[in-house]
């Protein structure tokens, strides 16, 4: 079994809402101590909208630390308390108007573990029924459907870059 790390120092850097920039000291099993910084989550959900066989529904908007337009699934930060499956019927309403009759749990991970534990928890969506919803207002969302083949394509292109997506893609392609 390998040996732990310990950490040493724990001190928060900055906080906003749930997320924390957190300087750490760590020791490890070699004796070494280093410095890192860390960010502190919640953790998130994301939905792969299903409206019908070998059809998905995206997403498109302005990611601003990417000072992109980004096309993706929907997704969201799991709110204090909120169950993830909450979470992410919350979140399908919100950026796309529609509520998932059958919500199945796909996988869990961690989009970037070098910097933070963030967990996202992926869902495929199905039985679509229209919600009325409202995206957050920093959200400017364009809802836009897809056949795999398409989704695959854009892929391909690089007009999709988006981990989280490219992970929900090949789940629900093979």
């Amino acid at each position: 079994m390998p040996e732990k790390f310990k950490i040493l120092k724990r001190k928060v850097i900055f906080s906003k809402g749930p997320i924390h920039l957190v300087d750490c000291e760590i020791k490890m099993p070699g004796g070494n101590v280093l410095s890192r910084q860390i960010l502190e989550h919640p953790g998130a959900v994301v939905i792969i909208p299903i409206p019908r066989k070998g059809r998905v529904l995206l997403i498109r908007q302005f990611r601003f630390a990417a000072k992109s337009w980004i096309w993706e699934f929907p997704a969201g930060g799991i709110e204090p308390g909120e169950s993830i499956q909450k979470a992410a019927t919350r979140e399908l309403i919100e950026e796309i108007g529609m509520r998932p009759g059958k919500l199945t749990p796909v996988m869990k991970f961690y989009p970037t573990p070098g910097i933070s534990g963030e967990i996202m928890y992926l869902f495929k969506a199905e039985k679509l029924s229209p919600a009325v919803g409202k995206p957050d207002e920093d959200e400017d969302i364009e809802v836009a459907e897809f056949s795999l083949t398409e989704v695959f394509r854009m892929i391909r292109k690089g007009k999709i870059i988006d981990a989280k997506t490219i992970l929900g893609f090949w789940s629900v392609a093979s």
